[in-house]
Formats: structure tokens, C-alpha cells, sequence
């Protein structure tokens, strides 16, 4: 892949680090993040996405000089059943150029004691193109159209983004093992984020297949390790329905921490979590055709943490959703 390599690390809402002040923390945390490819950058002419007809591309387009690499944590796919019927082997594919409009959707409202709660939801849809290259179809580039956003401000600030260009290493699993972008020119780090963001947490919650011939009602267990603001277990129940065309992947996630460590991005503090919840549900339909499947994964839960005061604890209902839909 292109350019620096980075350690996945997500970040979460500025609302926490706000708030922590409030806390009396203490302790020593990490807080890298997506912003990292939002360095300054020189200029660069937008690039035309593919025509919805058009095949795989023998000469993708150059991503510019100063693009980071991100890796993506792999996940460990155990088959628990094969189903019943013939077993056949899915894998994705890619040979057709594939359009999509990426919704995501993020919560967190946050509340310290008594004190009136703040935040809420921050909604991005990332309308693009999905192409695969012809001298390997894992290798595939994404061209973006101009995200929106519910919310006015951040469309306005992510139109820059129009033209943009990633490109992602996939699995056979359908995982994203890798992506690379560049931060457009005129960018605020703010929105940078904000569009890096996206894809991130939506590449940590793609339903990946097993590497076994499967039928229909074979299950599997997904596993996956994410260190963001607190080190988390990934638990996915998957369960193969659908037919054999179109075959259709329902999941039970449950996201649970691995101590009680929570890293405040930014701040070197550390809290305590007191309690975590976070979990969820997700319906894939696969196409083994195209880079990635319609549908998501919805996610709802919840987190308290202790700074030095138990009586300010950090109480905050959080949220996420991803769904790849018709662009």
C-alpha cells in the first residue's frame, strides 16, 4: 500500500475530553487517532469516478505523496456448524464496479452527576464508487462523490472531499485489511476526521465469511481485538440465511472491554469504566461480485466511568451505526 503505515486507533467524540475536566482524572493515556492524514497537502485535481458499467481497472489512478496507510485489526473466524445441504465456499470477489452510499450515524450524549447532558448523533452518508483492479480484484479503489450530512456545517465542510480517492485491501473474508487516503487540500482536520472516521468504524464492523465451504444455516463466531479509548473484545454470532444467489448474513455483535482502562483522546488522563455495554445487530446481503455487501450493523449501549471524585461519574449512552446502501 501507499505511503506511511498507521496502528488503527479510533477516536471517539470531542464531548469526553471536554468533560473529563470535570472529573479530576489523573493517569496516563494514548490518543492517536484518524486525523493523522489531514497534514497539509498539495493541491490535486479531482478524479471522475468509474462508469456503473465499467469492468476492473488496468491502470488505477495515483494517490498522492503524503497518503497513509491505516491497518485494520483482522478477525478470527471460527465455523461452529456448516449447515445443512450442500456446502459451497463463499469469498468475495470483486470483478464489477460496485455504487454505494455509506450512511453512518454516531451517539454519544454525555452527563457528569447532576449536571444537564450534552451531545447527540453526527450523521455522515459517503457516497461512492467502488472499483476493483484488474491484475488483482482484492486490490480495489473507491471514489467518493461530496459526503453529506443531516447537519448542516459538516456538509459544507466536507465538500472539499468531492473527487477524493481511497484505495482498500480486502480479504477474501470481505474484510478490510488495510485502506490508504489522502487528506484533500483545504480540509480542516475537524472534517478530515470526520470522513476518516467513518470508514474506519465501518471497516471494524464488517460480518466477514469463513474460510470453510459453508450451507445454509451455518453459523460462526467472529472475534476481533480493537485498542481505541478502551481495549475491546468484538463478539459476532453469524448465521447464514438467504439463498444461493443472494446470500444473506444475520449477526448478533456484542462489544465488551478487556480492563477498566478508558484513555481520554488527547488529555493523557485515564478513567476508570465502571460499566460498559455495546451491542447490537447486523444484516448483510453478500455479492460476492462486488467489494461490499448491502446492509449493516446497528449498535446501542452505554459506559460509566470514575475520575478521582466518585461523586462525578461520567455516565454516557453511545451508539453507532453503518449501512452500505443503493448510492
Amino acid at each position: 500500500m501507499h505511503g506511511k503505515r498507521l496502528r488503527l486507533v479510533p477516536v471517539v467524540a470531542t464531548s469526553t475530553v471536554v468533560l473529563v475536566t470535570a472529573l479530576a482524572g489523573c493517569g496516563d493515556g494514548d490518543s492517536a487517532g484518524a486525523g493523522a492524514s489531514s497534514s497539509a497537502a498539495p493541491a490535486r485535481q479531482s478524479v471522475a469516478a468509474p462508469a456503473a458499467t465499467a469492468g476492473c481497472v488496468a491502470t488505477p489512478p495515483a494517490l498522492p505523496s503524503h497518503a497513509v496507510t491505516v491497518d485494520v485489526p483482522q478477525a478470527k473466524v471460527v465455523l461452529d456448524s456448516p449447515g445443512t445441504g450442500a456446502p459451497r465456499a463463499l469469498t468475495v470477489r470483486p470483478t464489477a464496479v460496485a455504487e454505494y452510499a455509506l450512511f453512518t450515524n454516531s451517539l454519544q450524549v454525555s452527563q457528569v452527576g447532576t449536571e444537564p447532558p450534552s451531545g447527540g448523533n453526527r450523521d455522515v452518508t459517503l457516497p461512492m464508487v467502488a472499483q476493483p483492479t484488474c491484475a488483482d480484484p482484492l486490490d480495489v479503489y473507491l471514489f467518493f462523490a461530496a459526503p453529506r450530512s443531516t447537519d448542516a456545517a459538516t456538509t459544507q465542510a466536507l465538500e472539499v472531499e468531492a473527487g477524493s480517492v481511497a484505495r482498500v485491501r480486502l480479504a477474501p473474508s470481505g474484510e478490510v485489511r488495510a485502506f490508504t487516503l489522502a487528506a484533500p487540500p483545504g480540509v480542516s482536520a475537524e472534517a478530515q476526521s470526520t470522513f476518516e472516521q467513518a470508514l474506519l468504524q465501518t471497516f471494524l464492523r464488517l460480518v466477514p465469511l469463513p474460510a470453510e465451504p459453508v450451507a445454509p444455516g451455518a453459523t460462526w463466531t467472529v472475534t476481533r481485538s480493537i485498542r481505541a479509548d478502551s481495549t475491546l473484545t468484538q463478539t459476532m454470532q453469524v448465521t447464514l440465511g438467504g439463498t444461493v444467489e443472494r446470500p444473506e448474513l444475520k449477526a448478533k455483535v456484542d462489544e465488551s472491554p478487556d480492563d477498566s482502562v478508558f484513555r481520554v483522546p488527547g488529555s493523557g488522563t485515564t478513567l476508570t469504566i465502571e460499566s460498559y455495554t455495546s451491542e447490537g445487530n447486523g444484516t448483510i446481503e453478500i455479492d460476492p461480485a462486488r467489494a461490499f455487501g448491502q446492509g449493516g450493523v446497528q449498535l446501542e449501549g452505554g459506559r460509566t466511568l470514575l475520575g478521582d471524585d466518585p461523586a462525578k461519574k461520567l455516565t454516557q449512552k453511545t451508539g453507532s451505526v453503518y449501512r452500505f446502501g443503493p448510492k
